[in-house]
């Protein structure tokens, strides 16, 4: 998915014209403005009027209604990423809590309570379950 995005950042970066290029179009718009009118004075009385102020200042507000849109959006995904991430973190720890209790010996169990089971076996039954957690947890809590 990182691929994806990092590839469409890309080409949609190359589809942008870039600052210079904007500069250049506007220069080259402004030179044919004057060659059709054949009036330096009407074209730059005309950028310099109230009008092309107010027609700025649209364009200017219009821009950041759709920049604060685009970032909004990229907040709520990156707070829907967040939510899941949480939440798998939370079923990986219930896992490795279920297999902790588990693993746990029961107050009910004959062999505990009169100590019948050797040292080593139960020893072997704690490595056993302290290595299933760690595969939970390693695991991500994908099982």
């Amino acid at each position: 998915m990182v691929v994806e995005t990092n590839k469409r950042r890309r080409s949609r970066k190359q589809m942008l014209p870039r600052v210079a290029e904007i500069v250049l179009f506007l220069f080259a718009a402004f030179c044919i403005v004057i060659l059709v009118t054949q009036d330096f004075h009407l074209v730059t009385s005309f950028l310099f009027s109230p009008f092309a102020l107010f027609l700025l200042v649209v364009i200017f507000v219009e821009y950041l209604m759709i920049k604060s849109g685009d970032r909004s959006r990229l907040y709520l995904i990156e707070l829907e990423r967040m939510r899941k991430r949480d939440q798998e973190h939370i079923a990986m720890t219930r896992r490795a809590l279920e297999e902790i209790e588990r693993c746990l010996p029961q107050t009910g169990d004959p062999s505990v309570s009169t100590g019948e089971s050797s040292p080593q076996s139960a020893d072997d039954k704690t490595r056993e379950c302290l290595q299933r957690v760690e595969n939970i947890l390693r695991s991500g809590g994908k099982e």
